[in-house]
């Protein structure tokens, strides 16, 4: 595949641009918390989206690889399964634009944000093998960090749209209506990108047909794999901090929300252009030396919210966040083709979210309902949830130190 090399690389980082985009408003996004909390939802509610997020992956995920695994060559469903992803939110932009706010519009953003996260779910493993094998491995992380460095400038192109757009509008209906009828046109051109990539024929491989229980007792099976998943109780404590930090930032220590909703992503995916810039065009560390240091970074996230309230404390944490996700993305996709031992990994790809989904879903979850319960302690409520997750994080970085990755 080395002779495809810059086209392919050029037509995924063309998708990942124009997605990068719209993700800080669905993904990851200090703006959706704020959003939400400006139409009257409670921090368990504001916990619900990435717990959302994460039954649609976890479920739906595996469907995925049972309709698209055995498929020699997979741009196609890649592009038909981003384009479902892709309309709800333009539907829910369209709303907003036409009946503003209303008594349902917080029941319609849960409604379609569910199919957001079961499009995302279908995308996953087939998208994950799909960047794996068109190309080599020894231009897999050439390639995939141009990649992630796009979506990262897409991303933080995106935070300086998020911070113009509240500034001038705030959170109002026109102005959010605007915004995710933006996100949603963006997802729809970036999934035909993909047109621009070409694959192998795939005749050097045997079809592959995607037997759940022999699949899942394969993975159960490879305890290398069972403890890499276990060590994402890191990667989902660090994604309960990023679903409240915001708003305990403009609550409790006098952030602008227009920075919290916009400034925020912005450091954050400069974090991640940074990291993927270090670790893709320079060979720094192996790939367990690259996991490691990211959950790192994770652990002086929750501490330094924990013990320091200064808007330096929220500016580093956002730069942290991005470190620390961007070390994830580009190190997780190889690393579980290693593991896997496997030529085509769609199979465990497609089961890893489902082993996952206690802490992907129980994690944020746990974490909004903490907060609610605990209101009435302020600020400590934040500082105390952020220091249990460090605790989370603590036990993530045993775990990976366990874990045999072959070089």
């Amino acid at each position: 595949m080395d002779r495809y090399f810059f086209r392919n690389t050029a037509g995924i980082s063309a998708v990942e641009l124009l997605w990068g985009l719209g993700l800080p408003v669905v993904i990851d996004s200090t703006f959706l918390q704020l959003f939400l909390k400006h139409l009257g939802a409670s921090s368990f509610m504001i916990g619900m989206v990435p717990t959302l997020f994460f039954i649609g992956i976890s479920i739906f995920s595996f469907f995925s690889g049972f309709f698209t695994a055995h498929l020699k060559q997979k741009r196609t469903a890649v592009i038909i399964l981003h384009v479902f992803a892709a309309v709800p939110i333009l539907i829910f932009g369209i709303i907003l634009n036409i009946s503003g706010f209303t008594d349902s519009t917080l029941r319609s953003f849960f409604i379609l944000y569910a199919f957001f996260s079961i499009g995302i779910g279908l995308i996953l493993p087939t998208w994950q093998n799909f960047l794996v094998r068109i190309f080599s491995e020894k231009k897999i992380l050439a390639g995939h960090s141009v990649m992630w460095i796009s979506q990262s400038i897409g991303k933080f192109l995106g935070g300086f749209v998020i911070l113009r757009i509240v500034t001038k509008y705030s959170f109002s209906s026109k102005g959010s209506g605007i915004i995710f009828t933006m996100v949603g046109i963006l997802f729809l051109a970036g999934s035909f990108m993909f047109l621009l990539t070409r694959e192998s024929s795939g005749e050097e491989e045997d079809t592959k047909h995607y037997r759940f229980t022999e699949d899942l007792k394969e993975a159960l099976r490879n305890r290398n794999f069972l403890i890499l998943l276990a060590s994402d109780l890191e990667l989902f404590s660090l994604i309960a901090i990023l679903s409240f930090y915001a708003n305990y930032a403009a609550d409790y220590c006098a952030i602008e929300p227009r920075i919290a909703a916009g400034g925020f992503v912005i450091l954050s995916y400069l974090g991640m252009i940074s990291v993927n810039l270090l670790y893709g065009r320079l060979t720094v560390l192996n790939l367990k030396s690259k996991f490691m240091t990211g959950k790192i970074v994770s652990l002086l996230t929750a501490l330094l919210l924990f013990f320091f309230s200064g808007s330096w404390a929220f500016f580093t944490v956002s730069f942290f966040i991005g470190v620390s996700r961007g070390s994830r993305s580009l190190v997780y996709m190889p690393t579980v083709k290693k593991i896997s031992g496997e030529g085509d990994s769609t199979s465990f790809f497609g089961i890893a979210p489902l082993l996952t989904m206690p802490l992907s879903t129980g994690i944020p979850l746990l974490s909004g309902a903490f907060l609610d319960r605990f209101s009435y302690l302020g600020a400590g409520s934040y500082r105390y949830l952020f220091l249990g997750l460090a605790g989370l994080i603590i036990a993530g970085i045993w775990l990976l130190k366990k874990v045999d990755i072959p070089n």
